[in-house]
């Protein structure tokens, strides 16, 4: 299973389609039966986190495939919160900008989720952002789920952990793609050119997705925007290496030669995650408690909506 090259196709047609959303529409059955197809998932997954550096500074819940330029491919989770509370938002409701996401469930139950209607966040009176529903529903296994650009969501903790496989890009083409894709061969220097771009308000210009404006959740009753947020971790990394070998074993990905072999890779005090996976043992997942700023419950959001 060479999952390089199925990750690079996918990259390329994206990359090279003048029509974004007929690419999204003409890849979803690919995408859907990649997310079914564990050999190809494994594969993946090994190259991904073969690297001394990944679980010691995982602290995110997702394991990227590939960024090139405009075009992401992941695998994301998303764990229970640790309270056990039901209907918890994951995040605050957010959109991508000028990303196009189509995404499938790998494993788990999936998750409930609402989308609203694309660019009703832009709507204001006053302080309250004016969402309009377009779907509540659970993102289950079997076909995809399609989320537009500008297109504003919310995702809520389930109760048990589960994945998906999401492919993003941009929807249309962009002028400076060439030049992303190189500066991703550079990460460092990439994300020091993205801050400062971003600092003196040459977001458009550069073709770079706004940080700004993206962020909402309901406060005093009506849904406002999220001011001064960011999200650069998801928890710790003492919380997050559980949910990923659960993940792992939830997939069958147990491979003892592989994992004996990138063991010490593993902060010391993690490795008995190794020895549970490799013998087939039961994990607990306790989920995460994340971030207090992220944290609102599906009846506080439909509520603060009903004031629009």
């Amino acid at each position: 299973m060479n999952s390089t090259k199925i990750i690079k196709d996918i990259a390329n047609i994206l990359h090279n389609s003048s029509d974004k959303y007929e690419a999204h529409e003409k890849l979803k059955n690919h995408i859907e039966h990649l997310s079914e197809d564990k050999k190809f998932i494994h594969d993946a997954l090994k190259n991904c986190v073969n690297n001394k550096f990944f679980f010691k500074n995982a602290t995110n819940l997702f394991f990227y495939l590939l960024v090139e330029g405009d075009v992401i491919i992941a695998i994301n989770l998303f764990p229970p919160h640790s309270n056990k509370a039901k209907n918890l938002s994951h995040d605050n409701i957010h959109h991508h900008g000028w990303r196009l996401l189509t995404t499938a469930v790998i494993s788990g139950d999936g998750y409930e989720t609402i989308s609203f209607i694309k660019k009703s966040h832009e709507t204001r009176q006053g302080e309250k952002v004016l969402l309009k529903i377009n779907e509540d529903y659970k993102h289950t296994k079997g076909g995809t789920k399609f989320v537009d650009s500008e297109q504003a969501h919310v995702v809520f903790h389930p109760e048990s952990l589960s994945s998906t496989l999401a492919v993003w890009s941009a929807d249309k083409i962009l002028k400076n793609q060439k030049v992303k894709k190189f500066f991703n061969k550079f990460p460092t220097i990439n994300k020091a050119i993205s801050s400062s771009i971003h600092s003196v308000g040459l977001s458009e210009l550069f073709g770079l997705n706004s940080t700004k404006g993206n962020y909402f959740h309901p406060e005093k009753g009506i849904i406002v925007e999220t001011k001064n947020y960011s999200k650069p971790h998801d928890g710790s990394v003492d919380e997050i290496l559980p949910c990923m070998f659960n993940f792992f074993q939830q997939i069958g990905f147990n491979d003892s030669e592989f994992f004996l072999k990138i063991k010490d890779f593993i902060p010391p005090n993690k490795t008995f995650l190794v020895d549970k996976l490799i013998a087939d043992e039961p994990m607990q997942n306790f989920g995460i408690s994340g971030d207090i700023r992220r944290n609102f419950s599906k009846i506080q959001i439909l509520d603060a909506l009903k004031s629009n």
